[in-house]
């Protein structure tokens, strides 16, 4: 076989650290959120990874009043799939695209897998053709 390929399908079986990358405001998150979250906590389970969450948005934190709400809503849905313990950063009012924070914050701590929702990119948030120029590992995209 391949060894290339061998190489490749190892890179989708060692998912040690996964980010769930979140830009929407909904403050109890949208359906795609929701069910990205849904989807990265299974994956964690499975391959014993660790989830670091990042929430981005191009308004500051104190124009976003139900900012505290939607910090609970994500912390309820990771606990829901078995994940008290996770990492949590935020990308608020930095004037940078999310596709270039999501690839900062991947190449920064090294991380195996992007976990999103095609609704990020059907929204306009994340720009599809971007996420393959700045995200340094693979991307599920989840369909609606």
């Amino acid at each position: 076989q391949d060894p290339e390929i061998n190489l490749a399908a190892d890179a989708f079986t060692q998912f040690k650290h996964l980010l769930l990358p979140i830009t929407d405001r909904n403050p109890y998150l949208s359906e795609g959120t929701r069910q990205a979250a849904a989807t990265t906590t299974v994956l964690a389970k499975k391959y014993g990874a660790d989830i670091t969450v990042v929430v981005i948005d191009e308004k500051e934190k104190e124009s976003l009043p139900e900012h505290d709400s939607q910090l609970s809503c994500i912390r309820w849905h990771l606990s829901e799939g078995g994940f008290q313990e996770f990492k949590l950063l935020e990308r608020l009012g930095e004037g940078k695209k999310p596709t270039a924070i999501i690839g900062e914050v991947a190449d920064d701590m090294n991380l195996d897998l992007v976990v999103m929702s095609m609704e990020a990119i059907h929204s306009k948030h994340v720009d599809a053709n971007l996420l393959a120029e700045f995200i340094p590992c693979p991307v599920l995209l989840l369909p609606l």
